[in-house]
């Protein structure tokens, strides 16, 4: 099994598309066979060390055929 992934900042997902509900960009996600997968929050940077993400994210993935 094979997954593709879709990765939006939390910011830029509600965001887009202002005239729709939640519920509706997720039922928009969902149509193109995507499957919300999760969060990951930002962490706080600590030591000097700069955050991988540029703020809390939202996972999609969708399984391809290989």
């Amino acid at each position: 099994m094979v997954w593709e992934y879709k990765v939006f900042t939390a910011e830029n997902f509600l965001g887009s598309d202002d005239d729709l509900t939640l519920e509706e960009k997720l039922n928009k996600f969902g149509k193109d066979n995507w499957e919300f997968s999760g969060i990951i929050q930002k962490p706080y940077t600590t030591l000097g060390k700069d955050s991988k993400v540029d703020g809390d994210c939202i996972i999609f993935k969708r399984r391809i055929e290989n």
